[in-house]
């Protein structure tokens, strides 16, 4: 009720009645208009008829889309078409009336340099958003939008109607003090941008200027000219005090200009052009002006964001080289594999099809394949198998919660909606769980493991934990520097109880099942009581088969690494191409399971049965090349700098390289598994 209150008080105001005319019953009227408004507004929302009197505003995602179901009470009903007449009206279509006030939204502040280093909109100290006259309103955040650190509140002042051209007005008036200037000053001399967004479409902009020379490269400027060529103009040049003349002062621009393109009654295009750069210094008075232009578009909605995409750099032939590149060392390293498949069975074959005489005549020959020799220790419970279970089972749940959060991308086209992306990742985490709980519960018993609830909580809570401490370390930083990167406590609160409400029953349940899967199991070979002795190998052995099988699937990986961080760590870069990286991630795969098993070939023909954890840490070693690669970019790819960012790329990419070592590794051994089990189900153990 409130934009209807705000809006029957000034009028009532200008007609002289004070308050008495106002009531929240004048605003109740769509409640009480017909009983097909409640059957509509719950069966379908878009049909709910929207007065043209009462004006909603738009906020941002979650409001817009808060579709209800049917309920089993009536008031529960009752309290639905509620909700959901009051999130009607243009919210879920985007759809506007002529003349319909259209919200601006401000986001967020910050360095150019350091792209997660973003602050609350009036850490600018503007009068934008000051006084007695306005009500600023706070727009809700969904789970994704709080965490990626967006804070909405709305710029009341910046009155903007559908499809009316609006000429040069005011917006405020202030006279800057020797604080606010020294403050805004180094915000204009380090690169500060602020973003703005209209109907969900985001606008960035600088706060001002800081070199001698400014050209207009606005790709509007030649409609300007022609539609609106006053708010172009300078109205003269500031008054500078005299003993600042000829300094070089950092100027703030004043004047917004808003273009925006509509196609019937929705908004498709939306661009900013900031200008009137006035000097900034202690007593300078600002005179912040506005005003907006529309034009007409047959671009349909569903394109509208193609703007913000870069097809020239993520499209680019040497992102196609990466698939190529990928997809001929997948193919080199399945090669690899064929032949020691063949060159196995095939041995295997012929000595299941000799005589009894020529296996006679082979017995002084002896049998001269390693690997034979330890059938009886191949399936010996690997040491700390607590620690292996734990470590698998979260590993498989990072792979199952990466292909869905990828799948969901591309058929969602994720990046058209703001959050979706961290918002599908805490869910498809949430909902996968079972996939790990069933593995590491299948792993432990088939080997005879002991404690197995003990060890189903360690699974359960090994990776949250890890993020539990690197984002306390994250978010304790944020909230020392009061930056919007600090995830409220409500959103914290929301993800521990669907945490406690979905992920634990769901984890006990895939244990059972995965201990129940193996309930009849049983090695192809008997394990012998006494351990064969592992013959003495080199000390770098191991080191190096480590080192080289970390570095085969990094050569795999390391280009599409460089599109993902520049999309990450950069403004004007969105990831789009979906596509790419789930080839990336599907031949990753191959080469993952390609290597695990000739390491684990490797291995055992070196009569070494210890094949669980060094197949395991040898695919996992491709997060150490990954980090030392996101070391090698901060440093020489970026400009970022300052202990908040530097902490929240190193903590957030320490993570990701925690997560791909898990993936990588639960990924080799499962490969290494399923080869294992093949060579040895097809020999005669004695």
């Amino acid at each position: 009720l409130k934009p209807c209150l705000l809006k029957r008080k000034a009028k009532a105001k200008e007609r002289g009645q004070g308050r008495r005319g106002v009531s929240k019953r004048s605003c109740a009227r769509p409640l009480r208009r017909s009983s097909k408004l409640v059957w509509f507004s719950i069966f379908d929302p878009s049909r709910v008829p929207v007065r043209s009197a009462d004006p909603v505003m738009p906020v941002p995602n979650k409001d817009r889309r808060r579709h209800s179901g049917l309920r089993a009470s009536g008031l529960a009903l009752l309290l639905l078409a509620c909700c959901t007449h009051s999130a009607a009206g243009g919210k879920d279509t985007h759809q506007y009336k002529d003349k319909e006030s259209v919200t601006v939204w401000t986001d967020k502040v910050g360095p150019y340099n350091n792209p997660q280093e973003t602050y609350k909109y009036d850490l600018l100290g503007l009068c934008e958003l000051e006084g007695t006259d306005i009500e600023v309103q706070q727009g809700e955040l969904s789970i994704g939008e709080a965490l990626e650190g967006h804070e909405f509140f709305s710029s009341p002042r910046l009155d903007i109607r559908f499809g009316v051209e609006t000429p040069r007005t005011k917006v405020c008036d202030m006279v800057l003090d020797a604080d606010k200037a020294a403050q805004l000053g180094l915000f204009i001399n380090n690169n500060y941008w602020y973003q703005l967004y209209i109907d969900d479409l985001p606008i960035w902009a600088f706060v001002g200027e800081h070199s001698k020379l400014w050209v207009d490269v606005s790709r509007f400027s030649g409609l300007l000219k022609s539609r609106n060529s006053s708010a172009e103009s300078q109205h003269g040049q500031p008054p500078v005090p005299k003993h600042l003349k000829g300094k070089p002062l950092p100027r703030i621009f004043t004047h917004r200009h808003f273009t925006i393109f509509r196609n019937g009654d929705q908004v498709i295009e939306v661009d900013m052009e900031p200008s009137e750069a006035w000097p900034v210094y202690a007593g300078a008075p600002l005179n912040f002006t506005y005003s907006a232009s529309w034009y007409t578009t047959n671009k349909p909605f569903e394109d509208r964001t193609e703007r913000y995409l870069d097809p020239k750099f993520f499209e680019h032939k040497v992102h196609w080289f990466s698939i190529v590149n990928s997809f001929m060392l997948c193919l080199f390293l399945c090669a690899v594999v064929a032949i020691i498949l063949m060159k196995t069975l095939k041995k295997d074959f012929t000595r299941y099809s000799a005589s009894e005489a020529d296996e006679l005549e082979s017995l002084d020959g002896g049998d001269d394949s390693g690997w034979k020799q330890v059938s009886g220790d191949v399936f010996r419970r690997p040491d700390h198998l607590a620690i292996f279970t734990v470590v698998y089972a979260t590993g498989v749940h990072v792979l199952c919660t990466v292909l869905l959060v990828l799948l969901f991308s591309i058929f969602n086209s994720a990046y058209r909606q703001r959050g979706a992306t961290a918002g599908s990742f805490v869910i498809c985490y949430l909902l996968t769980v079972i996939a790990g709980g069933y593995e590491g519960g299948r792993v432990f018993r088939m080997y005879g493991g002991q404690h197995w609830k003990r060890t189903m909580v360690y699974q359960c809570l090994f990776l949250p934990s890890i993020v539990f401490v690197s984002f306390a370390v994250i978010n304790t930083t944020a909230i020392a520097y009061r930056a919007t990167m600090t995830v409220p406590f409500k959103t914290i609160f929301i993800i521990l109880v669907l945490f406690l409400v979905m992920c634990v029953p769901l984890h006990m349940g895939g244990t059972l099942l995965g201990r129940r899967a193996v309930a009849d199991h049983s090695f192809p070979c008997r394990v012998h009581h006494l351990k064969r002795p592992i013959p003495a190998k080199h000390w770098l052995f191991f080191p190096a088969m480590v080192a080289t099988a970390g570095l085969v699937p990094f050569g795999c990986l390391f280009i599409e690494m460089y599109f993902i961080l520049s999309a990450v760590w950069s403004h004007n870069k969105i990831y789009y191409v979906y596509g790419f990286m789930l080839a990336i991630l599907l031949l990753l795969c191959l080469v993952i399971i390609c290597v695990s098993i000739t390491g684990a070939y490797v291995l055992l023909n070196a009569e070494d049965y210890r094949w669980q954890w060094q197949t395991f840490m040898c695919c996992s070693s491709t997060s150490i090349y990954v980090f030392l690669y996101t070391v090698h970019y901060f440093y020489n790819s970026t400009q970022m700098s300052g202990f908040l960012q530097t902490v929240y790329y190193f903590g957030t990419s320490l993570n990701f390289c925690i997560g791909l070592g898990l993936f990588c590794g639960s990924l080799g051994f499962f490969g290494a598994s399923k080869f294992v089990f093949l060579i040895y189900s097809n020999i005669k153990a004695e």
